[in-house]
């Protein structure tokens, strides 16, 4: 039986590989690729196919481009996953805005502590402070964005942060 489940997983993984390994597959298929592999937790795999996808994604660019930042963060690329984000929210507007600065907000708050926990207090408040803007933000532009009030938590735990620095 683990024989039999472990082919499976091989197979899947292989099979779902195709779509951007292969070149020949249409932006659907590459794209399903990138978007399972970030719902599975398969983080590189993700970056990898979203960041061959932005060069063709047209006036997709701003949605593939904040797929790619969520997937960097999630993967801990904090850095590249706020560079991202900061490139959407300065073309784009609305849902999609406030959603890429979330994105940047959440990773400019875990470079901050990072940096607080090294003991570069500057860089850290500054992180902070930017991070504290960017969910500010996006919590008055897109309040539904936020269902369940992590980024209000979040923005709270900064404020706090904040105030002691």
């Amino acid at each position: 039986m683990a024989r039999a489940v472990l082919c499976c997983v091989g197979l899947t993984a292989v099979g779902s590989c195709g779509g951007v390994i292969g070149g020949g597959d249409s932006f659907r298929d590459q794209y399903a690729v990138a978007r399972n592999a970030l719902e599975e937790g398969h983080f590189a795999r993700a970056n990898t196919s979203y960041a061959r996808l932005l060069p063709q994604a047209g006036p997709l660019g701003g949605r593939i481009r904040l797929e790619y930042a969520h997937s960097l963060l999630r993967a801990g690329d904090f850095d590249a996953a706020a560079k991202q984000a900061s490139t959407v929210a300065a073309a784009e507007s609305g849902p999609v805005r406030g959603a890429a600065r979330a994105v940047e907000g959440t990773a400019h708050h875990e470079i901050g502590l990072a940096l607080l926990a090294k003991g570069d207090r500057a860089g850290g408040k500054a992180r902070l402070t930017a991070a504290q803007a960017a969910l500010a933000e996006a919590l008055s532009d897109n309040p539904e964005g936020d269902p369940l009030g992590s980024l209000a938590g979040r923005k709270a735990s900064i404020d706090a942060r904040l105030k002691r620095l």
